[in-house]
């Protein structure tokens, strides 16, 4: 895992498994998305939050 700057920092236990996911439905347990979303960062927290809203958001202005 690489910070913006280019340096490497050490990957944390949960990116590790994440760095080989690929786009498209993803098989995991409810355990293992909850362990998950439990040791994100806040700041990702808050950027997942702001899309989910800016997501649906577009969804009630298209109709959906």
């Amino acid at each position: 895992m690489q910070s913006r700057s280019g340096n490497k920092t050490k990957p944390d236990r949960v990116s590790d498994n994440l760095s080989a996911e690929k786009p498209g439905f993803v098989h995991e347990s409810e355990d293992e998305r909850l362990m998950r979303d439990i040791f994100r960062s806040d700041l990702e927290k808050l950027h997942l939050f702001t899309q989910m809203i800016r997501r649906s958001r577009m969804y009630k202005k298209a109709g959906f």
